[in-house]
């Protein structure tokens, strides 16, 4: 966030943007300069160096990004008082004294004053008048600097200018991919409200603050640009914006935001792909049990959010496979307007599979009532394995019967030469139980089927001949065979051999001393 005095702006019609620094040499320089030249004030006044910062101004960059960047500098030094005796011990003894011998108005009796101070304190008067204005920022020396990589540096200044036209902001509506949990909690801690729609196949969220329900508002400005960075932490995202930026002007002006166009000219904190956060140690300890038994289902940690009504619920877990979602809420502690607020939520979730794992000491009959409804499930120290996973295996079972009956009766046209039912089944978004049962009661023309897997009958002709060309030279090992097979685009040689007719004979484990015969001859 930087000063509005600082914004730099471009308004064209109805629509407006910062002005970003681009990614370039001119802009990389200025403020490679900036951060070393705090690197090199480390241990020297505050107002030195601030002096030196304001002669770079002049190398003809615009001033306020000179400026927005040392802003952003300045947060990144730790300041401290020059004299080992602080400023306000110092104006206080000042002060004693001149209670004493009444109040100076002229130079000779400011000059006692401080000589008897002095005295008292064991200083010389020269150190005592500077150390009288210590704690005033140009005097105090710089401690430390954490330095930046000037790219990030740039970034971060981006990301600033944004959060800084965003305080003029009247609402805020976005779209993003994941990190919904941490969104609404920011949402929430900063006292603004949410409406949550579904839109393109995915959610569309408007914030704003509870005065703007009655007339156009902008006080809640300073809580949009706040929860700007939590947004853009993700690949995706898409951010629109009403901003009432000029005084007497009341018409909205639109500020519009992508990653695609400006998600690598913002600093963010993080992206997705960052290590997973729990909310405790029962979340953290059923995941990794999850994971270890390679059920075939990928768990979801905070999924997409689920609307319900004019409200939110993110679920803690989610099971995905075949293009199904299962989800997981574990309710481990519990308030009276908690439960109370997660009851009502639950009941109104039509159309959604949902376990709701119970911290046994809940006790509560509003959840036993549900109990039916939502799967519920209990535990004390850890969340137990084996329901949810025969309430996953029958929803697979039963999800794959009604898969199964889908595909036979709908048309299947398939392109590749060969083609394994796991492959079919990802790009039908299907289980792939449901694919091998397709595989094994339905033809398709001008394929022979191998299992759970497909071939075109005029390769599985090209393959034959290549075999024969080379057994009509001598004999032939597995080894080559199976190479013979998988250059001419085949895959699962033995399949494909005994297919063909040919038989395999082994003499050991050794592929090289295995030989490949015609059953009779061609």
């Amino acid at each position: 966030m930087l000063p509005s005095s600082l914004l730099i702006t471009r308004r064209r019609r109805d629509a407006i943007r910062p002005v970003y620094a681009e990614l370039n040499q001119g802009n990389l320089e200025i403020a490679g300069l900036l951060i070393q030249t705090y690197a090199d004030y480390v241990g020297k006044r505050k107002g030195d160096l601030n002096e030196t910062v304001n002669g770079l101004e002049d190398l003809g960059y615009d001033y306020r990004y000179v400026r927005g960047l040392s802003t952003l500098l300045d947060r990144r030094c730790q300041l401290e008082p020059k004299a080992t005796i602080g400023p306000v011990k110092v104006r206080r003894q000042i002060f004693k004294t001149s209670h004493k011998t009444g109040f100076p108005t002229t130079p000779e009796a400011r000059r006692a004053v401080l000589n008897q101070t002095a005295r008292e304190l064991k200083l010389t008067v020269e150190e005592l008048e500077e150390i009288f204005y210590g704690d005033l920022e140009d005097a105090l020396v710089v401690k430390n600097f954490e330095p930046v990589h000037p790219k990030a540096l740039v970034r971060q200044y981006n990301l600033s200018l944004t959060q800084t036209l965003l305080f003029y902001s009247t609402e805020l509506s976005f779209t993003t991919m994941g990190n919904w949990q941490r969104i609404f909690r920011q949402i929430k801690w900063l006292g603004l409200i949410y409406t949550i729609w579904r839109s393109n196949g995915g959610y569309e969220v408007k914030v704003d603050g509870p005065a703007s329900l009655f007339k156009l508002n902008r006080r809640y400005g300073t809580s949009l640009g706040k929860l700007l960075p939590t947004i853009i932490q993700n690949m995706e995202w898409h951010v629109k914006a009403k901003i009432l930026r000029y005084k007497g002007d009341k018409r909205l002006l639109t500020l519009e935001l992508d990653s695609a166009k400006h998600g690598e000219i913002m600093e963010t904190l993080e992206k997705t792909e960052r290590t997973e956060v729990y909310d405790s140690h029962v979340e953290q300890d059923f995941a990794r049990r999850f994971k270890a038994l390679a059920t075939g289902w990928t768990l979801i940690r905070e999924p997409e959010p689920l609307p319900v009504a004019k409200r939110v619920m993110i679920p803690d877990f989610g099971f995905s496979k075949g293009g199904w979602m299962v989800y997981l809420e574990v309710a481990g502690f519990w308030t009276p307007r908690y439960l109370k607020e997660k009851v009502e939520k639950l009941k109104l979730l039509d159309d959604v599979d949902m376990i709701v794992a119970a911290n046994k000491d809940l006790a509560c009959q509003k959840l036993d009532k549900m109990g039916a409804k939502l799967n519920l499930i209990y535990y004390q120290r850890r969340i137990p394995l084996r329901p949810i996973l025969d309430h996953l295996k029958a929803v697979e079972e039963r999800l794959a019967k009604k898969q199964t009956k889908k595909l036979l009766a709908e048309p299947l046209q398939l392109q590749a030469v060969v083609i394994e039912a796991r492959e079919l089944a990802e790009k039908l978004g299907v289980l792939e139980n449901a694919v091998k049962e397709v595989l094994k009661e339905k033809v398709f023309q001008g394929y022979m089927r191998l299992g759970d897997m497909l071939i075109k009958e005029t390769k599985l002709k090209e393959i034959q001949k290549r075999l024969e060309n080379r057994l009509n030279q001598g004999s032939l090992s597995l080894e080559e065979a199976s190479r013979i097979v998988e250059d001419a685009g085949g895959r699962r040689p033995t399949s494909i051999l005994t297919a063909l007719g040919y038989k395999i004979e082994w003499y050991g484990i050794d592929p090289h001393s295995t030989k490949i015969h015609r059953k009779k001859e061609v």
